[in-house]
C-alpha cells in the first residue's frame, strides 16, 4: 500500500493534538499514512484546499478558523454539514472533495462517557462553529431531542432551528434544572478571554448535571474547576477530540475502527478512560 498523507489546517494549529491521535491509528492498524498540521491562514485557505485536490492527500480536518469557509470550498456536503454550516472533516475522492461535520457525533459519543442524570434540558454556551455541532448533536442524536437554550452575544444572529435563543443576561436562569451545561465559547483555551459575559452559578444546575467544556486541556480555577468543587460530572474537550478523530478516520478508510485502535488514539491524546 502507498502511503497517503492526512493532515488539519487551522491558524493556529501547533496546539493541535490530531497528529499524534491520527498518528498512533495508523500506527496500530499497520498503516504507512501520515498525518500532519499546517498552519493556514483564512486567506490561503481556498489554495490549501485546492492543494489538497490536485495532491490526492488521503483527506483533512478542518480546525478554528477555518469550518464556515470550507463550505463553499468543497464539492459536496453531508446533511450534517450543511444544517450546521460547517466542515470539519473532507474526503478526497475520485469524484471530488465532500464535506462532513464529524463534531457532533464527537462530542455526542463523548458525553456518553460522562455519567450524569437523564437528559432533558440543555444550556449551550457561544455561536461558533463547536457550539453549532453541539447544538445539531444533542437535536438529532438522542431518540428524543433535547430541549436547547442557546446563549450567544448576540442571539439574534444565531440561526433559526428547534431550540431556543438568548442572550447572556439569561444565564442564571437558564442554569435551573438544565441537565447539561456545554462551554463551546473560547474563554480558557489560550489566546481567549479569561471570563464569561456573565457569572457561571453552576450551584443553580443541582445534583447528577452533567458540565462539559470544549477546551482542553481544562484550565486551572476554570468553569470544570467550580462545577466539580459543588459534586458535579465535568469533561474537556478531549473525549469530543477523540471520537471526532474515530469517525473522520473511519470516513477517509472507508471501516469501522476496533476498540484497541480507539484505545491507541485515546491514550495519544491523553483523553480519560471511558467511563
Amino acid at each position: 500500500m502507498l502511503p497517503r498523507v492526512f493532515g488539519v489546517l487551522g491558524d493556529p494549529v501547533a496546539h493541535s493534538r490530531s497528529p499524534a491521535m491520527h498518528g498512533a491509528a495508523f500506527a496500530r492498524l499497520g498503516l504507512p499514512h501520515r498525518y500532519h498540521a499546517f498552519h493556514v491562514r483564512p486567506e490561503a485557505l481556498p489554495a490549501a484546499i485546492a492543494g489538497a485536490r490536485a495532491l490526492g492527500l488521503g483527506g483533512l480536518n478542518l480546525t478554528v478558523p477555518h469550518k464556515r469557509a470550507a463550505c463553499g470550498l468543497v464539492d459536496t456536503l453531508s446533511d450534517r454539514a450543511t444544517r450546521m454550516g460547517a466542515v470539519n472533516t473532507i474526503v478526497v475522492g475520485a469524484d471530488g472533495l465532500h464535506g462532513d461535520n464529524t463534531d457532533g457525533q464527537g462530542f455526542w459519543a463523548g458525553l456518553g462517557e460522562l455519567p450524569g442524570r437523564s437528559m432533558a434540558r440543555a444550556v449551550v454556551l457561544g455561536s461558533g462553529g463547536a457550539a453549532r455541532a453541539v447544538v445539531d448533536a444533542l437535536h438529532h442524536e438522542p431518540a428524543r431531542p433535547v430541549d436547547v437554550l442557546w446563549i450567544s452575544r448576540r442571539p439574534e444572529a444565531l440561526p433559526p432551528g428547534p431550540w431556543r435563543a438568548g442572550g447572556w443576561d439569561a444565564i442564571g436562569d437558564a442554569l435551573t434544572g438544565a441537565d447539561v451545561l456545554v462551554n463551546a465559547t473560547t474563554v480558557g483555551m489560550k489566546g481567549g478571554p479569561a471570563s464569561f459575559p456573565a457569572p457561571i452559578d453552576v450551584e443553580r444546575l443541582g445534583s447528577g448535571a452533567r458540565v462539559v467544556d470544549l477546551v482542553y486541556p481544562r484550565p486551572a480555577g476554570g468553569l470544570l474547576e467550580m462545577a466539580a468543587a459543588h459534586g458535579l460530572a465535568t469533561q474537556d474537550g478531549l473525549p469530543m477530540l477523540l471520537w471526532q478523530g474515530v469517525r473522520a478516520l473511519e470516513h477517509w478508510l472507508a471501516m469501522s475502527l476496533s476498540a484497541d485502535v480507539v484505545e491507541a488514539m485515546r491514550t495519544a491524546i491523553g483523553a480519560p478512560p471511558a467511563g
